[in-house]
């Protein structure tokens, strides 16, 4: 018996869209003001106002994010909490979430954030600063 081989060859497609690459960058850093070391303190700098019983209530402002990508794309942006040996930080988005899911109105987007801030221990006193990590893609 003889066997044939034969090649076969098709023209095939991938289809995509090019698109801007999604970034975010902190235009303005958030500014919880002064806080009162007690241990289990709160304090919440939201779009809403200022609360909680270790906010000494001065100098707060929200923080400003600017998201740039193609316009009209759904993007998803998530907030990671952070903590040391002192605090806890939530940061918090206009809806109230740690994430959420907005349409680029135009190429640069603006974005507030909010964040709460407990005192898990009796601190050292002075200024301070925690970083968290922001996380942006397009759904």
């Amino acid at each position: 018996m003889q066997r044939l081989f034969g090649l076969a060859t098709a023209i095939a497609h991938a289809h995509f869209n090019l698109v801007l690459p999604v970034s975010i960058e902190q235009a303005k850093p958030l500014e919880m003001g002064e806080i009162y070391n007690i241990p289990q303190g709160v304090c919440e700098v939201t779009d809403t106002g200022y609360k909680g019983n270790a906010c000494a209530g001065s100098n707060y402002s929200l923080g400003k994010l600017i998201v740039n990508g193609n316009s009209s794309q759904q993007v998803q942006i998530k907030v990671n909490s952070a903590e040391n040996n002192e605090v806890k930080f939530k940061p918090i988005l206009p809806n109230g979430q740690q994430s959420i899911s907005i349409l680029l109105s135009t190429a640069t987007t603006e974005l507030y954030i909010g964040g709460e801030l407990s005192i898990t221990k009796n601190a050292t006193e002075g200024i301070k600063s925690i970083h968290y990590t922001i996380e942006v893609n397009y759904q």
